[in-house]
């Protein structure tokens, strides 16, 4: 019984480890302090207890170190779900395709800025997005319509002014 709970408190632990750096990247400061607060206190109950025991009971280490891994993988999974912050989507597309999906997003309540660029085989218009990560699946969604179209996504950390609208596009 005790490796479960050493199992699960630490898998709890380190999946909250996981989120906070992530919100801690992202500026989240009030709740990556508030998670904080949480994990410090089940790190020190669990280290002493796994402490505690471990020359009488080695494989409370091993529960300990297992849970770490899975945390890890956990964590991550958690903080995909959530997609917290913002991110940035650039298309790079001919002429008509570019101005198409421009009219498209726009319909969607989507601020969108265009610019004029060049490419290898000539002329074409780049669409700059600004959406929330939760919505990236429904905008790729839509982008798969339109063939050759050249896509990057990264994050953004911090935004000023502009339009961000927050809705499902699709579903």
């Amino acid at each position: 019984m005790i490796y479960l709970i050493i199992f699960f408190a630490k898998l709890l632990e380190v999946a909250i480890m996981t989120v906070r750096m992530v919100l801690t990247t992202r500026g989240n400061r009030i709740a990556a302090s508030l998670l904080s607060a949480v994990e410090i206190a089940i790190w020190i109950v669990l280290t002493s207890t796994v402490l505690l025991g471990l020359s009488e009971d080695p494989f409370r280490a091993v529960a300990f170190g297992a849970a770490f891994v899975v945390g890890i993988f956990l964590g991550i999974v958690i903080e995909d779900k959530l997609a917290l912050g913002l991110s940035q989507i650039e298309i790079i597309a001919g002429f008509e395709e570019a101005k198409q999906i421009t009219v498209r997003l726009r319909e969607q309540g989507y601020g969108v800025t265009t610019f004029d660029c060049e490419g290898l085989e000539g002329k074409k218009l780049a669409v700059n997005l600004k959406i929330h990560r939760k919505d990236i699946p429904a905008t790729m969604k839509l982008l798969k319509e339109y063939d050759e179209l050249f896509i990057t996504v990264s994050d953004i950390r911090s935004l000023s002014r502009g339009i961000i609208a927050r809705r499902m596009m699709m579903k």
